[in-house]
């Protein structure tokens, strides 16, 4: 492994959590940068009334301590408030 770099949001305990493919017994750097942009967005400019409601709705659950899902988490989400059903 060269290098591996995940962003994580910092709970209110401070605790934060490696990533699972981390291995353990080496020796690694970690480096604490405070992130103040969504480098996603940050340039974005939405041209129509539901892409600038999506876009403040995005900022809005960020600014709230939410955190952005994979599309497996997404997948995930949607199984289980169908009860388990899936898309098939």
């Amino acid at each position: 492994m060269h290098a591996l770099t995940f962003e994580t949001n910092v709970p209110t305990d401070h605790l934060l959590h490696l990533p699972d493919d981390l291995p353990a017994g080496v020796l690694v750097r970690i480096t604490v940068e405070r992130v103040t942009q969504d480098p996603i967005t940050e340039d974005y400019q939405p041209r129509t009334e539901i892409g600038r409601l999506a876009l403040a709705a995005r900022k809005a659950h960020l600014a709230g301590g939410g955190k952005l899902l994979s599309t497996e988490e997404i997948s995930a989400e949607v199984r289980r408030r169908r009860g388990g059903l899936s898309d098939e």
